[in-house]
């Protein structure tokens, strides 16, 4: 959701950091790879994604060079920082370029980004549905369910295709940059498709995914 935003709403020199490749961050890298490219593909554009992880959860001097270098030699225009408290150096490498821009992870990160690199700087977040989750799981003991629950994993996902605060991923509604190129109407949109299954998204951590409108940079890890 938070790459496709980020290609309709007009950035097509992309990045990912990720903190350390584990399961999780790969899921969310690779997931934004292929949004990219959907977006990319529906407007008939070549996008650039660059990706890298830290290979530490923590931003720290080193991490902000390499973003530095991203922002300001390959004009990198935003970043996807997933990875804890990574995100301090893209934020930080982000602040020393004019418009250039962060994403967010997990939670809606734009008050706390902003708040302390620069209005304006977080583009969107791509969020773990907290609220709903809790909600709903606190529903289930209240009624009586906790046994279809507890002791076991699940991978939560899309539950709506036309609520998508209720769903467990999800982007903000309130803080994402809106224009008119991508619009709450058209996230909306693609969340219906996503649900219904006419636009599908891998869950693969095994191999990047495939992709047919976009240039995907490799770099490992930076550290």
């Amino acid at each position: 959701m938070a790459g496709y935003a980020a290609v309709k709403l007009g950035y097509t020199h992309l990045g990912f950091l990720g903190g350390m490749a584990v399961p999780a961050v790969i899921r969310y890298g690779y997931g934004f790879v292929q949004g990219v490219d959907t977006a990319a593909a529906e407007l008939g554009i070549e996008a650039t994604v660059e990706y890298v992880y830290g290979n530490q959860f923590y931003g720290d001097s080193d991490i902000t060079a390499y973003m530095d270098n991203w922002y300001q030699t390959l004009g990198v225009e935003v970043v996807f920082a997933c990875g804890g408290g990574i995100y301090t150096s893209a934020a930080e490498a982000a602040a020393k370029v004019d418009d250039a821009k962060v994403i967010g992870v997990d939670v809606d990160q734009a008050a706390t980004i902003d708040g302390a690199y620069g209005e304006g700087i977080t583009v969107t977040s791509a969020m773990k549905g907290l609220a709903a989750t809790v909600n709903t799981m606190l529903e289930e003991v209240v009624t009586g369910n906790f046994a279809s629950y507890g002791g076991q994993v699940d991978n939560l996902g899309l539950v709506s295709g036309d609520d998508p605060e209720s769903n467990y991923v999800q982007i903000p509604l309130e803080s994402t940059q809106w224009n008119d190129d991508f619009s709450q109407d058209d996230y909306i949109e693609l969340v219906s498709k996503m649900y219904s299954g006419e636009i599908t998204v891998s869950n693969d951590t095994d191999a990047m995914p495939e992709v047919s409108a976009t240039t995907v940079n490799e770099y490992g890890n930076i550290k």
